[in-house]
């Protein structure tokens, strides 16, 4: 009778002890599908914009906008999905060992189901991912626009042969200053482009001459991409991209410290086989089909920033300093 309640309370300190770690275990997994995909998709967004001080002016509204948090929601549940055919895939591995090698083929059988759904799994989990990062970097680009709107508006560009200050033609065809302003958005979504060789290249070799140089200027070799991608990427970046400012409050002119209201619209790219065509179609009228190849896809993404228009200052403020004694 001793021997049995001593072997019950050791079993019972045994289950103990194997249920904690598999307690932990699920807590980590729990953990890492929560935190990690927003920690990969912030990290990743930080690193293709710069980052800098500046990033504080328009990641907290990012991380609220709409679209990111559906792609994160998203994410988070695929991964949790993925965890769980994991420990699928690790129960299965384990009863094959326990078992005779006459069973071997059951296990090998329920493996081979099970393989197919973790990989598209990892497929969906990888461009959900990637669509979370894409959604902060066009937010990015909707403030590098406004920024670049309320440089430029105030400008007096009749010199040359563009719009005066505070003026911008509501044609972008004819403007000068739209034309500024949507490079600036382009180039803040171009790390984030189209470059497969499908992808018509840009004829502006401005673009790598400056790299290089700049490059050379540092005594550093000059990257691959710069030649290999850097045309492809701007030319999708800039067909893909298109920016619409709000009209002035009164009149043609916008005034000084009036508020421009800057829309941004880019055509992201999905990237990952089998998973694009899936997020395209339930994309709805945001899922459209590329015109670089069969079978390539993207996703309409848009995003707003307003800043304030400051004006000119036309004048330069005299600075005086103490005579050296």
């Amino acid at each position: 009778m001793v021997n049995d309640v001593g072997q019950s309370d050791r079993s019972t300190e045994q289950d103990t002890a194997v249920s904690a770690p598999k307690r932990w275990a699920w807590l980590l997994g729990a953990t890492c599908v929560v935190v990690l995909p927003l920690l990969f998709a912030v990290v990743m967004a930080l690193r293709v914009t710069g980052g800098g001080a500046s990033a504080w002016k328009w990641l907290p509204k990012a991380l609220a906008s709409g679209g990111f948090v559906k792609y994160a929601l998203i994410t988070m549940v695929l991964g949790a999905a993925l965890l769980l055919v994991c420990v699928m895939l690790w129960r299965i591995g384990a009863r094959a060992r326990r078992r005779c090698r006459s069973e071997e083929g059951g296990a090998i059988v329920e493996f081979a189901l099970v393989l197919p759904l973790a990989t598209a799994l990892v497929l969906l989990l990888a461009q959900s991912s990637f669509l979370m990062v894409g959604h902060l970097c066009v937010q990015y680009s909707a403030y590098c626009a406004a920024r670049a709107a309320i440089v430029v508006i105030p400008d007096d560009l009749a010199q040359y042969g563009g719009e005066a200050q505070n003026y911008v033609d509501p044609n972008p065809d004819n403007s000068l200053k739209q034309g500024r302003i949507l490079r600036a958005a382009a180039w803040a979504v171009m790390p984030i482009s189209c470059s497969i060789r499908a992808q018509e290249e840009a004829s502006e070799p401005e673009l790598v001459e400056g790299l290089e140089e700049f490059f050379t200027a540092y005594g550093k070799p000059t990257p691959g991409w710069v030649r290999a991608n850097l045309q492809r990427k701007w030319k999708y970046a800039i067909d893909h991209t298109f920016v619409e400012l709000s009209p002035p409050i009164s009149g043609d002119l916008y005034g000084e410290d009036e508020d421009v209201l800057v829309r941004v619209e880019h055509t992201f790219y999905l990237s990952v086989p089998i998973a694009r065509t899936i997020f395209k179609a339930l994309s709805g009228d945001d899922g459209v089909e590329l015109d670089i190849g069969i079978g390539e896809y993207g996703m309409v993404m848009r995003a707003t920033c307003s800043l304030t228009n400051e004006g000119v200052q036309d004048y330069v403020d005299e600075e005086t300093f103490p005579k050296d004694r």
